[in-house]
Formats: structure tokens, C-alpha cells, sequence
């Protein structure tokens, strides 16, 4: 599938916000954080409770040569599966700087494949700027948003201005590649509308606005088209999973309340995603290393 389409969307959606974001009355941080996170759990945590069919598919693998059944095979996957996302999660409790440096580099990593860009570096650089851009106007908002995940003050502030120098050198790799004719104008394109969506819009809805358009639809026509199922046994193989989700997040939003966090919606999403993002990058890489 070429991405090219979804960044029209991804145009067209941030243009939309932003007349919408800068015309209504001011939204405070946990309004905005209840929406986004309504906004990725039907939109974006599908794509990655596509992880079962995957699961299904490295179950069935050498069972002529396993002595176990694919129903305890599949089963053991999913605990081991489950069980990463809970030592994720109380990771990022024990070593909040640590992990989010860990998140922000999965991120990098896990987005450069929405770029379809044939050399590696260019590749890296365009994720990069997805991931860091936010900073380059919204540092002290992300500051804030650090230490609301638990990050002392002082972490929060390297991390911000790092992640500012890291986006103004990606940028100019990519420009640099492109009058070099080794990247394509419309990926540059793309890069400059990222950039700029960045800047006008809060975080935290830039953010939900490029995983939920962009990443989390690019990845499930991705696992469609690798599975050859239709979209309809798609949604049915997502259920469970969503479900399963959805006790989880429940589970940390009653956890959040009761340790007083400074914001809950903010550590709901990012940690939550963290510790489901981890077994699902390592998922994808196993799946695509054996297809």
C-alpha cells in the first residue's frame, strides 16, 4: 500500500484541527487527553490487536516438527505476550527516564516503515522527525508532559532539548538527501507538512492525529494484505484482544488514581502504549523475519 494517501488524509485532518483547535474555547489537559485516547482505541489499538493473527501464524509454524499443539503453542505465546506487557508497564515505574528514551527509539524505529523509503537513513531521519518534531515549538509543554509520566524535572528538560537538536539535524539530512536526488519530493513534502502540523498543534493531538491516520492504517492493510484475510474476519480477530485491552487500561487508569498521579489520561496513553507497543515491535519483527 502506498502511503502517499494517508498523508493526504493526514493533510487534510490537520488543517481541520487546527481551524477547529485555535476557533473553540481552550481545552484543558485531561479533555484533551480523554478524547485522544477515545480517538486511539477506535482508531489506532485495533491495528495493533491484529497482533493475534500473527501469534496464530508463528503457532502454526514447524508443527510437524513440534511436539506441542498449536492450541498450547498459541497459548503459551500469549501469556509470554501478556506477560511482557506487564513487566513493560512496571518498568516504566521503576525507570520512567530510562523507558521513555527506550519508547521514543521504538518509535523511531517502528515508524520509519510508514515512509517506504528504499535507502535506511533517509528512512530513519523522516521517523525521526515524526517522533522529535513536537519539541521544536512545544518543548515546555513536553517537559510538563515528562514529568507527568514521572520523569524528574531536570530528565524532562535534557530529553526536550535533545529531542529539538535531534529534529533540526534529521530535517536537514532529509533536505540534504533530496537535493542530492536520492529522496523523493513528495516524501520531503510530506516531512515539511509533519513538521509544520507539529508546531500549530498540542502534542498529544499531533500525535494521536499522525499513529491513528497514518501508522495504525498503513499497518493494517499491511497485516491484511500479508494474511490475505478480509477486512470483516479482521474485525472479528480483533475482539477478544480490544477486550483484553481495554481491561488493561482499565487496570492502569484505577492504578494511576490511586498512586495521585499529577495527570492520569496523559500516563494512561503513553505508558499504556509503551507497555503494549514493546511485545507487539518484537512480534512484527519475528513475523516479517520468518514471512
Amino acid at each position: 500500500m502506498n502511503t502517499l494517501r494517508l498523508f493526504n488524509y493526514f493533510t487534510i485532518s490537520s488543517i481541520v484541527l487546527c481551524i477547529a483547535w485555535y476557533a473553540a474555547f481552550p481545552i484543558s489537559n485531561d479533555g484533551i487527553g480523554i478524547a485522544a485516547l477515545i480517538v486511539i482505541f477506535i482508531m489506532g489499538m485495533p491495528h495493533g490487536a491484529l497482533d493475534i493473527l500473527m501469534l496464530k501464524s508463528l503457532s502454526r509454524q514447524d508443527m510437524g516438527k513440534s511436539r506441542f499443539s498449536y492450541a498450547v503453542k498459541l497459548g503459551i505465546l500469549v501469556c509470554v505476550y501478556t506477560a511482557l506487557v506487564v513487566m513493560a508497564f512496571f518498568a516504566w515505574m521503576l525507570l520512567p527516564t530510562v523507558c521513555l528514551l527506550v519508547f521514543l527509539t521504538i518509535g523511531v524505529a517502528h515508524f520509519r516503515h510508514d515512509w517506504q523509503q528504499t535507502r535506511s537513513t533517509p528512512a530513519w531521519c523522516l521517523s525521526a522527525v515524526v517522533v522529535t518534531a513536537p519539541s521544536l515549538v512545544y518543548s515546555r509543554r513536553l517537559e510538563d508532559v515528562f514529568e507527568w509520566l514521572f520523569l524528574p524535572a531536570y530528565h524532562a528538560s535534557i530529553i526536550a532539548l535533545g529531542m529539538q537538536v535531534i529534529a533540526v539535524l534529521c530535517f536537514a539530512i532529509v533536505l540534504a538527501y533530496w537535493l542530492k536526488d536520492s529522496i523523493e519530493t513528495p516524501a520531503v513534502k510530506n516531512m515539511i507538512i509533519v513538521v509544520i502540523s507539529a508546531c500549530v498543534l498540542p502534542p498529544l493531538v499531533f500525535f494521536t492525529l499522525y499513529f491513528c491516520i497514518v501508522h495504525s492504517v498503513y499497518h493494517t492493510v499491511l497485516v491484511q494484505k500479508t494474511m490475505q484475510v478480509n477486512f470483516k474476519s479482521l474485525a472479528v480477530a480483533t475482539l477478544v484482544p480490544m477486550l483484553g485491552t481495554v481491561a488493561i487500561f482499565s487496570a492502569g487508569y484505577w492504578y494511576f488514581i490511586e498512586t495521585e498521579a499529577l495527570s492520569v489520561y496523559y500516563p494512561l496513553i503513553f505508558i499504556g502504549l509503551f507497555a503494549v507497543t514493546c511485545p507487539h515491535v518484537l512480534l512484527t519483527h519475528f513475523s516479517n523475519h520468518n514471512n
